[in-house]
């Protein structure tokens, strides 16, 4: 796939990073504080002072509170941060190292690298994007990243199979690891921090190899991380460019490891159409079936839609799904020939009568958010893996929230100051 210096060389290097000591792990680990799946603020870890999702909580409160409330609670996150630092939670790997991290769910098992990735290499389209993003979200990341100054969750970037990477992970999982926790939820998280310097160059020539990387899981942030690495260039006289600020923290995995699932939708209002007059709307482009039982998953091209107590099965005509590019994509689609023109959502990023609940919830929880007479709700069928490459590859987008991904990262397992 790759020959000895890949478009990537100068680009990925290992990272300077806080990792919770082994006995405290299962403690300070929380879920991905971006992902809607996440507890809410004040759940089951609000009691655990050592709990990362408390630290976290300021950004997802933010939006719900006054500028100064919300500027009082970052104060907070700051404070509360630097203590556990600087306490016996958690070793300083100062040296820089790169981690490689196994997740494993349900009897799927993924491994990858954490490392530092230039942000120049996703100004410069080296990291390929496939999604849209939401302008509010990017702005309070930007303002928690400028407040707090650290990374507590490392983006999710995809590369396409590389041996020499197999290679390397295959050689540092055969020892024992630095970090081996199961959380509450039923993931296993293995950690191997690489700290020799001989083994972080044979890590860094692996990685160097590589020829361009994929956003999986982590828009959002990369594009504040992007805007925040400019505002202190702009702030910086002596900017360097290695800068930790220069460098998001990302964890590399390879596609051939990996499963996407849908991000399902969910439209509160259907305006002041009945349901009967919406269906006539569907039926005019698409095969409408009503379905008596609670439907299997969606096949590609078609969409389960939850309307007025009642399942149907949406089908797109050959037409729509034989356009080239990103146009023909199931997800697309739905947007452009539904969710735009028919009910009224024009922008996906900013219109608050849409909902994106992912795919891992399934039918009951469709059924359970569309229980009111003018909701409804679409099932998708996910994409893959090279549709999702060949987007980037092109510089199309999807819509927003078009792909999801588990498992996940967690909160608070790698910590890296900005």
């Amino acid at each position: 796939m790759t020959g000895k210096g890949g478009a990537l060389a100068a680009s990925v290097r290992a990272t300077a990073a806080y990792l919770p000591r082994p006995g405290l792990a299962a403690t300070v680990l929380a879920p991905p504080y971006d992902d809607p799946a996440a507890p809410s603020a004040g759940g089951d870890d609000a009691g655990n002072p050592l709990g990362f999702l408390n630290e976290l909580r300021s950004e997802i409160d933010a939006p719900q509170h006054t500028d100064a409330r919300r500027q009082e609670m970052l104060a907070e996150t700051v404070t509360q941060l630097h203590a556990l630092l600087d306490s016996e939670v958690f070793d300083l790997y100062g040296p820089p190292a790169f981690f490689v991290c196994r997740l494993a769910l349900d009897g799927h098992v993924q491994t990858g690298i954490v490392a530092d990735v230039a942000l120049d290499a996703y100004d410069r389209g080296l990291v390929k994007v496939h999604e849209l993003t939401r302008r509010g979200q990017e702005d309070r990341l930007m303002e928690y990243m400028s407040a707090v100054r650290a990374s507590f969750l490392p983006v999710f970037l995809i590369h396409r199979p590389a041996v020499s990477v197999d290679a390397v992970i295959a050689d540092i999982v055969d020892r024992s690891p630095t970090i081996d926790v199961e959380t509450e939820d039923g993931l296993l998280l293995t950690v191997w921090a690489v700290s020799d310097p001989a083994e972080v160059a044979v890590v860094q020539a692996a990685l160097g190899e590589l020829d361009a990387l994929y956003v999986a899981d982590g828009h959002h942030r990369t594009a504040a991380a992007s805007r925040f690495a400019a505002a202190c260039v702009d702030a910086n006289p002596d900017h360097r460019g290695d800068e930790p600020y220069s460098h998001m923290l990302a964890v590399l995995f390879s596609s051939d490891q990996l499963v996407i699932q849908p991000y399902d939708r969910c439209v509160t209002s259907i305006g002041e159409r009945s349901p009967e007059e919406l269906l006539h709307q569907l039926r005019m482009t698409f095969a409408v079936e009503e379905l008596q039982v609670v439907p299997r998953a969606p096949e590609a091209g078609e969409y389960l839609m939850r309307l007025a107590n009642h399942w149907y099965r949406v089908t797109a005509p050959h037409d729509l799904r034989d356009q080239p590019g990103v146009a023909g994509l199931d997800v697309s689609i739905l947007h452009d020939q539904v969710i735009g023109p028919v009910l009224g959502i024009e922008d996906l990023r900013t219109d608050p009568r849409i909902e994106f609940v992912p795919g891992t919830r399934g039918a009951d929880e469709l059924a359970r958010l569309c229980r009111g007479p003018l909701a409804v709700s679409f099932a998708l069928h996910p994409m893959s893996l090279p549709e999702l490459m060949e987007v980037a590859d092109r510089g199309e987008l999807l819509p927003p929230k078009s792909t999801y991904f588990v498992p996940k990262l967690r909160s608070g397992l790698i910590v890296r100051l900005l």
